[in-house]
């Protein structure tokens, strides 16, 4: 069955996006009488039957309908340095996405290579990893704030991996039955000012291993790390 993404499903009728409309017609031809499964990224799923299409909208009755509860006991939000090269920020976004994220900041450090970004285009990568994944939540994507904000962010545990200074493992420092912010930071690493910032806020200094990884591999194995224990 085809999936979609469908932000509002508390009605008996409703339309697709616009996209995904185009998607639905355009690309894989689906007409009137078409059963499809729509998604609306806050733990609902639906079964639709397609009652109209236009060149530019895709009208659908609601047959069935299911609604899941918080996929984790405990909530994970990353927060991650953009890298240089988006695609690999966007594969981080994808798979995070995949394995099991409840919230994503884009984080601006002194060394952060890329400034500007572009909320949209990332948007659209975790609404085609949610479908893809078949999951039924759509992880809560921040805009681009700096690391002075995010320091004052307050959760039941924060950790910040870091590469110097005294650390410890993270999968010794994390509690599963607890939320939790993991934040990673660009290429080379955090400035020793901005570790003296996260240190003073609360946060712990982790590693992930002896091997130095880099901002989206780390990011993807602490999301792992973490979803793996929760089980």
């Amino acid at each position: 069955m085809h999936l979609f993404h469908c932000p509002d499903l508390g009605k008996a009728v409703v339309e697709l996006p616009q996209e995904e409309a185009h998607h639905a017609i355009n690309v894989l031809r689906l007409q009137a009488g078409h059963v499809i499964g729509l998604l609306d990224g806050k733990g609902t799923f639906a079964e639709a039957e397609i009652t109209e299409t236009t060149k530019r909208g895709c009208a659908l009755h609601v047959l069935r309908k299911e609604t899941q509860g918080p996929e984790r006991t405990a909530r994970i939000h990353l927060a991650v340095s953009p890298t240089k090269q988006m695609d690999r920020f966007e594969w981080f976004l994808e798979k995070a996405t995949e394995i099991g994220v409840d919230r994503i900041t884009p984080v601006l450090t002194q060394r952060t290579e890329r400034d500007k970004i572009r909320h949209d285009r990332m948007e659209k990568v975790l609404v085609g990893a949610m479908k893809q994944s078949q999951r039924k939540w759509l992880p809560q994507l921040d805009e681009l704030i700096k690391l002075k904000e995010l320091a004052v962010t307050t959760c039941p545990q924060k950790f910040f991996g870091w590469c110097e200074g005294d650390h410890v493992d993270l999968t010794s420092a994390y509690d599963p039955k607890l939320d939790a912010l993991m934040l990673i930071g660009p290429e080379g690493d955090f400035t020793p000012e901005e570790a003296e910032l996260l240190l003073a806020k609360g946060f712990q200094p982790v590693s992930l291993g002896k091997a130095r990884l880099r901002t989206e591999t780390a990011a993807i194995a602490a999301c792992t790390w973490m979803n793996f224990a929760q089980r």
